[in-house]
């Protein structure tokens, strides 16, 4: 394992944004144990101390919002417009977990002496990706930290510039040492920290492969926590009435945000056969007329993929399109690596059975199909080992609830992309888009255990004793 981690800007890849220090295993169990040693004060803070710190941490967030964008189009190659919209979900998230969050977990009487309370797990393990290197992980240390918890963050090992900003913020906020620690590293850091005995639970968000190896590290852990929010084969049907305007530019921005590496961005399209020419010449226009170049311009749509080795990988995927059956509708294919142009495949036939049509691909491409009816795009759109998000574009919202729950994905919208998600509501999915820990609003629930309780101030009652049971 190297001793330092070097982040380059994916865009100009002699600008080496800094470098630092890589965790190894034993580096992973100093920084859990100050975690766990710092947790008892921090738990007994109780909430409204614990918030004092978040709001001073949201306060600083908001007032250097400018300053987060900037740094995550320097290391993510994310396109500024994109950037400044991702820092201003920072402080926003602190209103959601203090808010509504922080309801889901408060006691609960249901009287005759029955009560619930939640308290936290412990010291818990947060895994940030690349695609939103602050919003993500933030997602889960917010909450885990109000609701008491101690946490060590591994921020993305493609991202770790934006994970250090992260701490300086929570550092001038006034949090105590330990509360939260930074390791950096890769995989192996990763598995260190996955799979070390003091760590109480895993809040990971990335490829459903990374997930897949968190979960295989902690088999004989079976009380570790596990909440996997991975990744997507995401759908969108159009229907012969949908409002056809509406629904290319949806599709077109459910394709292309962050350069198709979102997990919410749409990679399979199902359009109603009466309307399949006219939208996919429709959209080809529009995702043809997209801009690519540097984010750092205000006027670019879509920066760089993340890396060479991820520009390497989606190159491959993308040859093996027409193997699948596909034909190629290619736009921009002069753009020097990392940048790529985005693309559709169209197929004439349903049938998914090509690794092209069922593994994710993180990049701005995706699959067209026609269908003959609703019935048939929902089946369609539930061939798949993803169960992420699904959009259902038709003026007639009659056929949009006919979808709710036959199509099973955790996100389900109508008239609107497969990105948008409120941070109000459950975010997660089922398959191999997660294993039924949503966060959004409800990340407050996966970090707290609940504990029930029977309770009683009077005297005992003689008659309420079973038959045979000596009387006092």
């Amino acid at each position: 394992m190297s001793d330092s981690l070097q982040s380059t800007n994916p865009a100009r890849p002699d600008d080496v944004v800094g470098e630092f220090p890589v965790a190894d295993a034993a580096a992973v169990a100093a920084a859990v144990g100050r975690a766990r040693a710092a947790f008892p004060a921090w738990r007994d803070l109780g909430l409204d101390g614990r918030s004092e710190v978040i709001r001073r941490f949201q306060q600083a967030c908001a007032e250097r919002k400018d300053e987060l964008a900037r740094l995550i189009v320097r290391e993510s190659g994310k396109a500024i417009w994109e950037a400044r919209a991702e820092a201003g979900l920072v402080p926003a998230k602190v209103d959601v977990s203090l808010g509504a969050g922080m309801k889901l977990v408060a006691d609960q009487s249901v009287g005759g002496g029955a009560r619930a309370t939640y308290f936290p797990r412990g010291v818990l393990a947060v895994f940030g990706p690349f695609n939103f290197p602050a919003h993500l992980p933030n997602g889960h240390i917010v909450p885990a930290l109000a609701c008491g918890n101690t946490v060590v963050f591994k921020p993305s090992d493609q991202t770790p510039a934006v994970g250090e900003w992260m701490l300086a913020r929570w550092r001038e906020a006034g949090l105590p040492d330990g509360v939260l620690e930074v390791v950096h590293g890769a995989a192996e850091t990763g598995q260190a920290l996955a799979g070390y005995a003091g760590v109480d639970g895993v809040l990971f968000t990335g490829s459903y492969g990374t997930g897949r190896a968190i979960r295989e590290a902690t088999l004989d852990q079976p009380s570790k926590i596990l909440a996997l929010e991975m990744g997507g084969k995401n759908a969108i049907v159009v229907l012969a009435d949908a409002d056809v305007e509406l629904a290319v530019a949806e599709t077109a921005l459910s394709i292309a945000a962050s350069t198709g590496q979102r997990c919410t961005c749409a990679s399979r399209l199902f359009v109603e056969a009466p309307l399949a020419d006219e939208f996919t010449e429709r959209l080809a226009d529009t995702l043809g007329g997209l801009r690519v170049g540097d984010p750092r311009d205000e006027h670019t749509f879509m920066g760089p993929l993340i890396s060479q080795a991820s520009f390497d990988r989606v190159e491959k995927v993308r040859a093996t399109a027409r193997e699948a059956g596909g034909e190629r509708i290619d736009f921009r294919v002069d753009l020097p690596a990392p940048f790529v142009g985005p693309a559709l495949v169209r197929f004439d036939t349903l049938r998914q059975s090509h690794p092209y049509q069922r593994d994710e691909l993180f990049a701005p491409e995706a699959a067209l199909y026609p269908v003959d009816d609703l019935d048939q795009a929902i089946d369609a759109v539930n061939d798949s080992d993803f169960g992420l998000a699904a959009a259902v574009f038709t003026r007639d919202r009659e056929r949009y609830e006919h979808s709710v729950g036959r199509i099973r994905t955790g996100i389900l919208n109508w008239n609107k992309g497969t990105i948008g998600a409120s941070g109000k509501l459950p975010f997660g999915g089922i398959g191999k888009s997660g294993n039924d820990r949503p966060a959004g609003v409800t990340a407050s629930l996966y970090c707290t255990v609940p504990q029930a309780h029977l309770e009683n101030e009077a005297e005992l009652d003689p008659t309420s004793l079973p038959p045979g049971f000596p009387k006092p």
